[in-house]
C-alpha cells in the first residue's frame, strides 16, 4: 500500500460550485464541506491502493462527541432509506458498517440468543468485519 505523507500538496476540500480548494485563503466553504472533502479525499487515496499517515492526536472530539456523531449519521441513513433516496439494501449496508464504527467505539449492547446462553450481536459483527477484511484485501485497501 502506498503511503501519503504530504497532505499540503494535496488538494482536500472542495468549494461550494465543487471547484478543488487550492490555498487557505479559500478554505471559506463551511466546516462541514470541508470535512467532506476530507472524507471524499480518504476514499480516493483507499482507491488508488494508498494509506494516509494518521495526524497526531488533536484531543478535540470526545467519546461522546463520537457517539453522537453516529447516531446522527444514523439517522441520515434512516431517513434517506426510508425516504427511497438510496436503495434499502444500500442503507442496510451503510447502517451495518456504521454498527461497526460503533462497536469500536463503544461497544453495542448485548441481544441475548433466545437460550439467554450467548449473544446474537457478536457472531453478527464477527460476520461482518470477515467479509469486510476479506473484500478489502480482494481489492487492495484496508483503512
Amino acid at each position: 500500500m502506498r503511503v501519503i505523507h504530504d497532505f499540503a500538496s494535496l488538494s482536500l476540500y472542495p468549494k461550494a460550485d465543487g471547484a478543488i480548494l487550492h490555498s487557505v485563503e479559500e478554505w471559506d466553504v463551511g466546516v462541514e464541506r470541508r470535512l467532506f472533502g476530507m472524507m471524499q479525499h480518504l476514499m480516493i487515496i483507499a482507491a488508488q491502493g494508498g494509506f494516509p499517515v494518521a495526524a497526531p492526536a488533536r484531543g478535540v472530539v470526545t467519546h461522546d462527541d463520537a457517539l453522537d456523531a453516529i447516531l446522527q449519521l444514523a439517522a441520515v441513513i434512516d431517513e434517506a432509506t426510508q425516504a427511497g433516496r438510496i436503495p434499502p439494501e444500500r442503507g442496510v449496508h451503510a447502517a451495518a458498517m456504521l454498527m461497526v464504527v460503533r462497536d469500536y467505539i463503544q461497544p453495542l449492547p448485548s441481544v441475548p440468543t433466545d437460550n439467554g446462553a450467548g449473544d446474537r450481536v457478536t457472531p453478527d459483527l464477527a460476520e461482518l468485519v470477515t467479509m469486510l477484511r476479506q473484500e478489502g484485501q480482494a481489492a487492495g485497501i484496508q483503512g
